[in-house]
């Protein structure tokens, strides 16, 4: 296909949502290596400074609109009221975030406190989601955490979380250490 790239673009801005390589793909009835060039080609194109960008997340890719520029965007879209998460709820979803396949009983041990709310919070916003009913007593559901989750965090996955060592506590306030990178 001359034109490739163009039309994978228009999907990704049309979809507005994540999709593979494998769909596209499968959908054009085109050789998944073309797809994974022009999607190349296309990351290229809006690097990551400009008002759009192209993201990967989960092995699927997405246009999004840059996050340095969210303010303004705001401005022009309708209830963008950007709603906090409690404190409850960022600790729910850390926890979540570190512990895929979570039960909410066992969130409730490491929190000590009952989290039906934060769970029910973190699941209406999209960034947490069901992803087994264990075979244990009442057959619980389990959590992990969403690819929302991942892109509001603006990393791939879980491997590109802070490990726990760098992570302290200075005057009551979570800080991320810096860390060498292995290259």
């Amino acid at each position: 296909m001359e034109d490739l790239e163009n039309v994978i673009e228009a999907v990704l801005f049309a979809l507005g949502r994540e999709i593979s390589v494998e769909e596209i793909a499968k959908t054009l009835e085109i050789e998944e290596s073309y797809i994974t060039d022009a999607i190349l080609k296309i990351k290229e194109k809006y690097g990551e400074n400009g008002g759009v960008k192209l993201v990967e997340v989960g092995g699927k890719f997405q246009l999004v609109t840059n996050n340095k520029y969210y303010l303004y965007v705001s401005k022009f879209v309708e209830n963008t009221k950007r709603q906090n998460l409690s404190t409850s709820a960022q600790e729910t979803l850390s926890i979540i975030a570190y512990n895929p396949k979570i039960t909410k009983t066992e969130i409730e041990n490491i929190r000590g406190v009952n989290s039906d709310f934060a769970v029910n919070r973190l699941l209406e916003c999209g960034l947490i989601e069901e992803v087994a009913r264990l075979n244990l007593p009442g057959r619980p559901a389990a959590y992990s955490v969403t690819s929302e989750f991942y892109k509001c965090c603006g990393i791939k996955d879980a491997s590109e979380l802070p490990n726990f060592e760098n992570i302290r506590i200075k005057d009551e306030q979570l800080l991320v250490s810096d860390y060498d990178k292995e290259e």
